[in-house]
Order: structure tokens, then C-alpha cells, then sequence
């Protein structure tokens, strides 16, 4: 065979190795890019869960409202597992909520209106920039409801949440221009029958009203308590417990929501700890919670908002 041929068949054959050794390492980084941009994207957008005694795949995500198939991909030592160990922490992907539009009823405010479809007031004025500058919201008004995340809500199977479910912690808020308020309110009962939520701690670093917070202006429903970490928080009232969860979409952080007679709500956020379940009834002064800097916080503190069938009132005012 001619010499020439056998040598340029050589270097043909190197040549091709050399290619597909090239390209079997270029889809192998390719792949770890993507997985860690995947595992990332999940961490940024999941709620860690710990496992409980009689729970499976189906459960979990079913309680969820994620498929077992998402469920399997936030967690990749799950993919050719059938079953899951109690103690185990999984990662539960948060629901991706589309935009939609919305038509006002008789009644309802831009508060009732954003706490039902899980957002701030300041992103519903956002999405809707006609109502800005304390424009009239009229019943039959279309309003956008932009699309959302929504952390998983993760019940117990039996309409509780379980303590062990933590959702993922964004950074806490940087720059923050606060107004304080400077104020210290008596922190014994009032006529009216209203406990104060921290006894022992009476300084409000930020009132009732407009703030600007992380170069924004927002109106703040409640007030801030400054307290140490891990005090206890006591319901201001007695009444029945509307939600006890990890609400970081909305910046509240572990939250305690009750209601109470006469149509009053009360809301204590940023919490360490939630001490009471939804659908619990709680007496006057009872510790439902420890104060903390979860969610959209700066430092350790306690918000306390009322509202009179969700329309916000200075808390100070019922003091």
C-alpha cells in the first residue's frame, strides 16, 4: 500500500480521536454548568422540608401542589428512589403562579386584595400604576395580578403546617432608610382589652404609616418592636389562629395570623419561631411566637399589625 496513503489514514484517525476526546469534554463541562445552574435555580426557589414518619413521594408533593417528577428534580438523590426516610430534608420547588386579571367586589380594598393573592400592597400598585397617588378603587375596576412565586405551603396531611418546614431565606435587605418612630407605648394592657405583644419592650423604630424602605416608598401597616431575639410574643387578644407559616414571598418571614372577635386581625411577622398551628384557638397573652429577623428585616424586631376586617388601623391607637 502506498506510504503516503497509509500516513494521511493515520492522521485522518488522530485527528478524529483527537475531535471526539474534544467534544466528550466540552459536553462534560457543559453538563456541570447546567446541573449547577439547575441546583442553583432550585435553592433559590424551593422550600426545605423534613421528612415525617408515614410520608412518601406522593404525599409530599400532592401537599405541595408540585408533580412527583418536580419533586425528583429538586432533589437528585431521589431519582431512582421510590421511597424517602424520615429525617431526610428535601427541597420543594415553589409554584410559579401566572398573571392574571382580577375584577373588584363590593367591599374589598388593595390590602384585602393583596393578601388574598399572596403579594405586598406595593407590588399590586406596581402592577397597577393607574391607582398610584391614593386613586379610588371602585368595584367592578379590572386590576393586573401579576405572576408570582409562591413559597410551598407543606401541610401535615390533617390542615396543619408542619414546624419543620423552613422556606429558603433570602439576603436580608440592605441600604435600608427606616423612618423611627422614637416612640415607647405602655406596655400593660389597655382599657379596651388589648395586651401588648412584648412585655418588657416598648421602643418602635418604625410606625404606622409611609416609610421609605430599600429605596422605596411603601405605606407600613403596623408597627416594629424592637426586642431581643427569642423573646416571647404574646397574642394581643384571644382568638383563633388564621395562619402560622414561613411567608418569605411577601418579606414576613414566619408569620402568626389570627383573628378575633368583632372582626379584628392581628399579624405578628418576622418570627424565630411560630409556637401555634392554623385553625388553633389561642387565649389572651398566650406566647405564640419568639421574636426574630426573618423574611424583609433589618434586626431583630417584632411587626405587630391590626386590621378591622383587613382594612390596617394603628395598632398604637388601640393603646
Amino acid at each position: 500500500m502506498n506510504s503516503v496513503l497509509i500516513r494521511r489514514s493515520s492522521e485522518s484517525w488522530a485527528r478524529s480521536a483527537f475531535l471526539k476526546q474534544g467534544l466528550r469534554k466540552e459536553l462534560a463541562t457543559a453538563a456541570l454548568v447546567l446541573a449547577g445552574s439547575l441546583l442553583g435555580s432550585w435553592g433559590s426557589a424551593a422550600t426545605s422540608y423534613r421528612v415525617q414518619p408515614g410520608d412518601n413521594l406522593s404525599s409530599i408533593a400532592g401537599r405541595a401542589g408540585v408533580s412527583v417528577s418536580a419533586l425528583r428534580a429538586a432533589n437528585p438523590s431521589l431519582r431512582n428512589a421510590d421511597q424517602v426516610r424520615a429525617g431526610v430534608t428535601l427541597m420543594v420547588p415553589n409554584r410559579q403562579l401566572p398573571g392574571k386579571t382580577y375584577r373588584v367586589r363590593s367591599g374589598e380594598n388593595l390590602t384585602v386584595i393583596a393578601h388574598r393573592s399572596g403579594m405586598t400592597v406595593g407590588q399590586l400598585l406596581r402592577a397597577n400604576p393607574q391607582l398610584q397617588g391614593g386613586r379610588l378603587l371602585r368595584a367592578g375596576a379590572v386590576l393586573q395580578i401579576p405572576g408570582r412565586t409562591v413559597a410551598a405551603r407543606i401541610g401535615n396531611g390533617q390542615g396543619g403546617e408542619r414546624p419543620e418546614v423552613q422556606a429558603s431565606r433570602p439576603a436580608r435587605g440592605r441600604g435600608a432608610t427606616v423612618r423611627p418612630a422614637s416612640i415607647r407605648v405602655s406596655v400593660g394592657p389597655a382599657a379596651s382589652g388589648w395586651l401588648w405583644p412584648v412585655a418588657g419592650h416598648a421602643y418602635i423604630s418604625s410606625g404606622f404609616g409611609d416609610r421609605t424602605l430599600e429605596g422605596e416608598h411603601e405605606m407600613h401597616y403596623g408597627v416594629d418592636i424592637v426586642a431581643p431575639e427569642g423573646t416571647p410574643v404574646r397574642a394581643a387578644r384571644a382568638g383563633r389562629v388564621l395562619e402560622s407559616r414561613a411567608d418569605f414571598a411577601r418579606g414576613w418571614g414566619w408569620t402568626v395570623v389570627m383573628e378575633h372577635e368583632g372582626g379584628w386581625i392581628t399579624r405578628y411577622a418576622h418570627l424565630s419561631q411560630n409556637l401555634v398551628r392554623a385553625g388553633e384557638y389561642v387565649t389572651r397573652g398566650q406566647t405564640v411566637g419568639r421574636v426574630g429577623s426573618t423574611g424583609r428585616s433589618t434586626g431583630a424586631h417584632l411587626h405587630f399589625g391590626t386590621y378591622l376586617r383587613w382594612n390596617p388601623r394603628d395598632p398604637l391607637a388601640l393603646y
